[in-house]
């Protein structure tokens, strides 16, 4: 990918709802040969046996399984936020994923997915690793960005809302071919960056990946059911156990934490 906003959507289109080889031919040139996978249900971390056998492989037939149990799947891709800094892709997805071995099977879910990203260059996912982009760091930037040094993370559904803000409307001008981003070769005419993805990782609230196990929803009720009965609890321990609020406010008990250095 150049342009992960606007080319994500159509990734996932093609992973999910295309035929078998069109789903292969998708995920090989855009996942590297030793990315990782997770999700409720199933996970391959990163590994390689050989040029063939690695977890892009197993990545392949865990796709490949998912379009077995159900072929005509549903799908919306919500929004796409790029986080440049760390190269992660924040992708919301709302899908009906149907069983055809198990008639009026429609679990309806809602999930957010995060992508790990890695530049490469033109020769592909196997390029990750040998071309980086050495003076710069792994992101891209905009000149406004530049001057201004502002990070910046563009969503696509910025881009894809024209009625949406100035900042959104510049976003949206960044798609162009002719935008000054250097996601498509900046002004001294550098090399386009191409992105490639290291990891997957498939965030299901719980009641969400629990309408996978629920045929006539009643897991998912009682999930819910739960999540209500731990907020009520929430508010009575709050009011019962005061004293230690009191206590942390007036510095009695120390409340002092440690920030996580990377």
């Amino acid at each position: 990918m150049q342009n992960p906003l606007l080319e994500t959507p159509s990734l996932i289109h093609t992973l999910t709802q295309s035929t078998p080889s069109q789903q292969r031919a998708a995920l090989y040139a855009h996942f590297t040969p030793t990315a990782s996978f997770t999700h409720p249900f199933c996970a391959t971390s990163s590994w390689s046996l050989s040029p063939t056998l690695n977890s892009r492989w197993a990545i392949w037939k865990i796709y490949q399984w998912y379009k077995i149990m159900s072929p005509h799947i549903s799908l919306e891709v919500l929004s796409v936020t790029f986080n440049e800094e760390h190269l992660k892709l924040y992708v919301d997805i709302h899908q009906h994923f149907r069983l055809w071995i198990v008639p009026g099977y429609d679990a309806e879910v809602w999930l957010t997915t995060v992508l790990t990203l890695a530049v490469g260059d033109e020769r592909g996912p196997e390029s990750v690793g040998e071309s980086r982009m050495k003076g710069q760091r792994h992101g891209v930037e905009t000149s406004r960005d530049k001057e201004k040094g502002e990070p910046g993370p563009w969503s696509y559904a910025a881009v894809a809302d024209p009625t949406t803000s100035t900042t959104n409307a510049n976003a949206n001008a960044n798609a162009n071919a002719d935008s000054d981003v250097m996601v498509n070769g900046d002004e001294d005419g550098d090399a386009k960056p191409f992105y490639y993805i290291t990891a997957q990782d498939d965030l299901y609230q719980t009641s969400e990946w629990i309408k996978f196990l629920s045929v006539l929803g009643i897991a998912h009720l009682l999930v819910v059911a739960w999540m209500f009965f731990a907020t009520g609890f929430s508010v009575v321990g709050s009011y019962v156990l005061v004293p230690i609020t009191w206590a942390m406010e007036t510095g009695r008990l120390t409340t002092r934490g440690r920030r996580i250095k990377r």
